[in-house]
This record gives C-alpha cells, structure tokens and sequence, in this order.
C-alpha cells in the first residue's frame, strides 16, 4: 500500500512553493496552491491533504486510487485531475472541474450541491460487458445550469436523452459510442440552444444520409463540429442547401471535421 504523506506534498509542488529550510511542514502546506502527485503509485490519499487550504489545483492521475476521499473537502480547489485510476463512484467532489478519464464509474451521480461545477471529463469508462454509462437525473438537474463542458466519448451510450436537460452546454464529446438514432439527435441538439462544439465521430448515426447536414441546422449556434476521422472535410454546399430549404432556416458557417 502506498499512501501519501506530509513529507511527499511539501516535495509536489512548484519549485517556488517548496518548503524552505526555515519552515515547518506546516506552513508549507497552508501556502500551496498547486499540487503534482499523479504517477506516484498512490492507492490512498492521507488526512495531511487537508492542510492544504488555499489548494486550487491537484494532479493526481496515474495512480491506483480507488475512491475519492472524503476529506478532499477542500474550499479553494477549482481543477481536480484523476485520469487513469481505479474509481469507481462519483463522490466528495467540490472542484469546479473534474478530469475522470479512464476509471471505472459506471454511473454518473454525487453532483448534487454542485451548482457551479463547469466542467466534467468522465470518458473512457472501464464498464463491465453489455454495460453504458448511466446519468442520474438529480445529480444532472443539479448541475443543468452551470455545466458548460461535458465529455462522455467511449462511454457505449446508445442515446443522449438524458443529457437533454443540461442546456448551458458549450462544449459536447460524445465520440466513439453506439448512437444511431438520428432523430433522438436532433431531439436533443434542439434543447442545447448554447451548444458551440459537438464531437459525434465513431457513431453508427454518422452513416445516415446526410446526418452531418442535419446536426449543423438543428444546432442552431454550432460553430465547430467533429464527425469524421479525417483530418479537415468541407460540407456539401448543395446537400447543405437542400437540408435548409427542407427547415426554412438560414444558411450558417461551421467549421466541420
């Protein structure tokens, strides 16, 4: 078992903020606001974490942690990094963004209280044969309002239903799941009136007749869109034409991929 320490933390941090030979651990920790312990092989994060109150930043991906610690309480902290762990439930988050890339949480709750919470990366899940990532609800009302960033790409999700009501999404990155409903699609891109980025490539969808025209009319503000696997395609303007006269709408730029 590896676990942190106070010795560690006083040495995980930017050169400027390491402790002096002058200053006690203590001390030390209370000033740090940044703090590097990811690839450290660490299965448990110590109480000592709590002393470092004016914490905005933790990196602690690429270790075997397998919970977040309750005690990881921490008012100031904004960025919370846990890419590649052992995680497998959504709890004691505070953190204004959540990187949770690559665990193993099957089901997307503890946000309640969350109100300011802007960003959550949870792709790449390590679910169990003929499981998707499953939402629920009141964690996602909880955060409708203020989540502008959502990652969920690799997660075998057959339907964005779910995520219908989180309408201050900015940015979405769906890619390689099993979505192949194009009009639950559009049923969905009609509720995100603030959507500016879709990432969509590696769904069956994406085989529909002119599925890529459909998506860029349906939402309404979409500026960026990945669908494809080549590096740069230029949409077909008189597809894109035809698409529009068929939804009365006006003719936008987006930039496609």
């Amino acid at each position: 078992m590896v676990k942190s320490s106070v010795a560690l933390l006083c040495k995980s941090t930017s050169a400027l903020k390491r402790r002096k030979i002058y200053e006690t651990s203590e001390k030390c920790l209370k000033q740090i606001t940044h703090l590097y312990l990811n690839g450290k092989n660490l299965d448990e994060l110590g109480h000592e974490i709590a002393l470092c109150q004016c914490l905005t930043v933790l990196y602690l991906y690429d270790n075997k942690l397998n919970s977040i610690p309750e005690y990881l309480n921490l008012t100031q902290l904004t960025h919370l990094y846990l890419q590649n762990n052992r995680i497998s439930r959504m709890e004691n988050l505070n953190s204004l963004e959540n990187f949770l890339s690559r665990n193993c949480i099957s089901i997307i709750e503890g946000l309640e209280g969350l109100i300011r919470l802007q960003e959550l990366r949870i792709d790449n899940q390590n679910l169990n044969p003929g499981e998707s990532l499953v939402f629920d609800d009141r964690s996602l009302n909880s955060v409708a309002n203020s989540l502008i960033c959502l990652d969920v790409s690799g997660n075998k999700l057959d339907t964005l239903q779910d995520l219908s009501n989180l309408h201050a999404l900015i940015s979405l990155n769906v890619s390689n799941n099993s979505i192949r409903s194009i009009h639950d699609l559009s049923t969905s891109l009609n509720k995100w009136s603030n959507l500016k980025e879709f990432h969509i490539k590696g769904n069956p969808v994406m085989k529909t007749t002119r599925a890529r025209d459909i998506i860029i009319v349906t939402a309404k503000r979409l500026g960026k869109l990945f669908s494809m696997d080549t590096t740069f395609n230029h949409i077909n303007a008189f597809s894109l034409i035809f698409v529009l006269c068929e939804f009365h709408l006006n003719l936008k730029m987006v930039f496609v991929k």
